[in-house]
């Protein structure tokens, strides 16, 4: 069966940053795009079918794929970033995470998508994951990916405080990244209180549908406790089914670290 872009239908892929196949060449989709996608099919469009009056939060939206969520979810859907004018095709609200965030009360959102915004935020990820589990309701999802995390290495963070672009693109891989992760990230994503790690259901024949690597393109669904699944557990503990994404081989210092 031919390879297919989920987003646009196309069909024809070129190789991007050394990655083979990566970008639809109709809408420009990249491989974490076109997974990102189906994720949402798979655990975020029903939860909030089966939630009148549920409110998504999409922060930094991807151009590929603003539009298709922006028609899927219509007044259920809001966008947002720290810098709106970099997004002239999307009304994004002008929000830095996360202090303009507090602003909302507990429970406010049945889904948060945030792609590739983890490695940029100042602070400790940990409280930032927090943080975003305070903000969804009972039943609601998170979902982000990021590049990494990659076998190897332990967690690093505090490029904030490093004073030239020089180091952060060594350690980091490109100057506004502040952080890289490893294995380690588990231990804190899975210890978040309050909900459960579940995973993203996308398996690697569809991943070979949508011209993407097996397990490339990971993703991280995190679901706040609904006091009714077998599953809900307010240790943090992880879904009974859950299994994490494989860690990627971390790449040379200095290399690209976006997936």
């Amino acid at each position: 069966m031919t390879p297919k872009c989920n987003i646009c239908g196309g069909q024809e892929f070129r190789d991007y940053k050394g990655r083979p196949g990566e970008m639809c060449l109709s809408c420009k989709a990249k491989a974490r795009h076109r997974v990102g996608l189906a994720v949402y099919e798979n655990v975020l469009f029903p939860i909030i079918d089966a939630s009148p009056g549920a409110r998504v939060l999409h922060m930094a939206p991807e151009p590929s794929l603003f539009p298709v969520l922006s028609q899927r979810l219509g007044a259920a859907y809001t966008v947002s970033d720290a810098e709106p004018e970099r997004y002239p095709y999307a009304p994004c609200l002008r929000l830095s995470f996360p202090k303009d965030f507090r602003q909302f009360p507990d429970g406010y959102f049945h889904g948060i998508i945030h792609n590739h915004i983890l490695e940029h935020i100042p602070g400790h990820f940990g409280n930032h994951l927090k943080e975003f589990a305070r903000l969804l309701a009972p039943g609601g999802r998170m979902i982000f990916s990021f590049p990494g995390p990659y076998s190897g290495v332990e967690t690093i963070e505090g490029g904030e405080f490093m004073a030239t672009d020089e180091e952060r693109i060594f350690e980091f891989g490109m100057p506004e990244h502040i952080k890289i992760f490893g294995p380690d990230f588990y231990d804190v994503y899975t210890s978040v209180q309050g909900g459960f790690a579940i995973n993203d259901g996308v398996t690697d024949e569809l991943r070979t549908s949508l011209n993407v690597r097996p397990g490339m393109a990971p993703f991280h669904v995190w679901q706040r406790d609904d006091g009714k699944s077998d599953e809900s557990d307010e240790s943090g503990e992880a879904g009974a089914d859950y299994e994490p994404p494989f860690c990627q081989p971390v790449p040379p210092r200095g290399a690209d670290k976006v997936t």
